[in-house]
């Protein structure tokens, strides 16, 4: 029988197995699971009534061997199918049935698995059996019986074909665009050859090695690369763009399917992915490195163990296939990789589209579609809950940044997210024209203080915090507001009114970087209104503080609840993994400097009052 299941390419470890004197071969460890070729089997072997197999049945109910649920196991270089079992021989006398056996128990064959002779394929071939009491001990059956099973046993089961084809295409379709012809000519490939090379059992499953042949790239002389020019600097900028649509696409889809408790670490893998993003592009480039290349590796490091999980619980078998496959070009990709340059591997555009319709082949949207707008899904899918309140622009950004001589004109003009949301419009409209001197601190600190204030509410309105998690969340928001801007959104530059921004990109009051946060928050939002900006700092904050610092139990850890805010804040300001630097000594100088300057802002605004950020504005 040639049977199509879905654990083809059920990866444990994208293993590599490669050696200097073949350098064109990469050898990709598979696992297949016991439960999967065993659901292969009651669907095209065990077809009878309530899911059994009847051989030599004379259909007077007087002889025949039934088999049914089947149940497989491994041993050391071998698979146990082991079946209950009912066996009757006789013959039908005036209505009933004159019976010199009838046997229940079970029947346990020894199968051994090897490659198919077209190399795409594993044949399963039962080589022994023994029939078992229902107590496990070996049973002497007649050799009646026996030679029933010899004689009758479906060919479908006596040599299983388990068919690798549809997996091994895809998968050499998209390493094919992953390994492009040196000359860069979109019509060939140094791929050569996909195959099976081998399949041993063990340890719970059976182990598959799946062989990638392909042309490795002449060397190349090991000299200083020239700086990226401006063009290959952009072009470099569209394929990390790429990868972070491919694995936001790839992340939402897998929340979208469902198999995930917690998807809430597909967000941390996602964010770490971008903050390296960011760092790359402010990084001097030479040709000599691909940076989108590692960060699709680093990030498909993490993310494999999550669709692993989520493959488990695939309710079909063409589910499950979508997803095992996916996760086995992945790991294909990266054992590649491991071969050093001569592989010459590339995340190209394509590549990634091919890789990515592996997982999702019936949807219609580009993959990597690169959206700034706000993605309800996304939110949704990473517990985020419904979109903040956007802000209703009338105007050109342009005409925002006309200077601030237009200030007073505009004032009046523009609207805000917060006269939708309830907050004083005049307050917001007022805020969102001034940027503030030392001379203004009376009257503008008291404005941005009601902003934090509303943006803490409406935060534990919407997602309720345990009331004793709430005054430190307050003063955490203060705090990071105070560490991040002095509380300030705009600052003037060439005479104009912008958005307060880093070097890396960190906008407005709360320092946001909108590339990692991208279709979290509405960017215009981000910039140009203060009480937007304040609303998703308060919400990342939250998010953080229940995700790290709560989920870690960093109070109980070190004593103190204030340690809460500290965790949070390592988090929003360092990334999901750090967490738990501001009590870690293996850190560096900088990194202790910004939690050290936090957490005395923290105490600050915790004893002597919120507006103890007026400091700042001090001289």
């Amino acid at each position: 029988m040639r049977a199509r299941i879905p654990a083809v390419l059920y990866l444990i470890v994208g293993g590599l197995i490669a050696t200097a004197a073949v350098a064109d071969q990469a050898d990709v460890s598979l696992s297949l699971e016991t439960r999967l070729i065993e659901s292969t089997l009651k669907q095209q072997a065990f077809t009878g009534a309530g899911g059994t197999i009847r051989v030599n049945d004379d259909q007077t109910g007087c002889q025949f061997l039934e088999l049914g649920n089947p149940r497989l196991t491994t041993a050391p270089g071998r698979l146990l199918l082991r079946t209950s079992a009912w066996a009757r021989a006789g013959r039908p006398m005036m209505g009933r049935c004159v019976l010199a056996l009838d046997w229940r128990g079970e029947i346990e064959f020894v199968q051994v698995p090897s490659v198919g002779p077209d190399r795409k394929s594993i044949v399963v071939r039962i080589t022994q059996w023994r029939a078992l009491r229902p107590d496990g001990s070996t049973d002497a059956l007649s050799t009646t019986v026996g030679g029933w099973l010899d004689q009758f046993l479906p060919a479908r089961l006596k040599e299983t074909r388990i068919d690798f084809a549809q997996p091994i295409e895809q998968l050499s379709a998209f390493l094919a665009l992953m390994l492009g012809a040196p000359d860069g000519s979109p019509d060939s490939s140094r791929l050569n050859d996909v195959r099976i090379r081998q399949v041993a059992v063990g340890d719970g499953r059976i182990g598959v090695t799946l062989g990638v042949d392909y042309t490795p790239l002449p060397p190349v002389a090991v000299g200083r690369e020239p700086v990226l020019s401006p063009a290959e600097l952009e072009q470099l900028e569209r394929r990390l763009d790429d990868v972070d649509a491919f694995f936001t696409y790839a992340m939402k889809s897998v929340a979208r399917t469902g198999g995930i408790d917690d998807a809430t670490p597909m967000l941390d893998i996602l964010v770490e992915l971008r903050r390296k993003l960011i760092t790359v592009l402010g990084e001097e480039r030479r040709s000599a490195v691909d940076p989108a290349r590692q960060l699709f590796l680093d990030a498909w490091e993490g993310l494999t163990p999550l669709l692993l999980a989520a493959s488990a619980y695939q309710d079909s078998q063409a589910d499950a296939l979508r997803y095992l496959t996916f996760i086995g070009a992945g790991d294909a990709l990266k054992a590649l990789d491991g071969l050093g340059p001569a592989a010459g591997v590339e995340v190209s555009s394509a590549g990634l589209r091919r890789l990515a319709r592996i997982l999702i082949p019936e949807d219609p949207a580009d993959p990597l579609q690169y959206d700034d707008g706000v993605d309800a899904e996304l939110r949704r899918s990473f517990g985020f809950g419904a979109p903040l309140p956007s802000p209703e622009y009338l105007f050109e950004t342009s005409s925002r940044e006309a200077g601030i001589l237009l200030d007073g004109l505009l004032a009046w003009l523009i609207p805000t997210a917060a006269a939708a949301t309830g907050f004083d419009p005049a307050v917001a409209k007022r805020l969102n024209n001034w940027v503030p001197k030392s001379a203004d601190v009376r009257d503008y600190l008291p404005m941005v203080q009601k902003v934090l204030s509303y943006a803490v509410t409406e935060q534990l309105r919407t997602n309720p915090l345990d009331g004793k998690y709430q005054p430190v969340y307050r003063n955490l928001v203060f705090a990071a507001a105070w560490q991040e801007s002095c509380w300030r959104q705009f600052v003037v530059r060439a005479d104009k009114r912008v958005p307060m921004q880093s070097s890396t990109g960190d906008i407005g009051m709360m320092q946001i970087n909108p590339k990692v946060w991208r279709g979290f928050y509405d960017l215009q939002g981000l910039r140009w209104d203060i009480v937007y900006n304040a609303r998703a700092g308060a919400d990342i904050l939250e998010h953080h503080l229940n995700r790290y610092a709560i989920g870690n139990r960093e109070d109980a850890k070190t004593g103190s609840v204030d340690n809460l805010a500290r965790a949070t804040y390592a988090a929003y300001n360092g990334g999901p993994r750090q967490y738990d630097r501001y009590r870690r000594a293996d850190q560096p100088a900088d990194a202790k400097k910004i939690d050290t300057l936090f957490f005395e802002k923290y105490r600050a605004v915790k004893s002597k009052g919120e507006l103890a950020v007026s400091v700042c504005y001090s001289g």
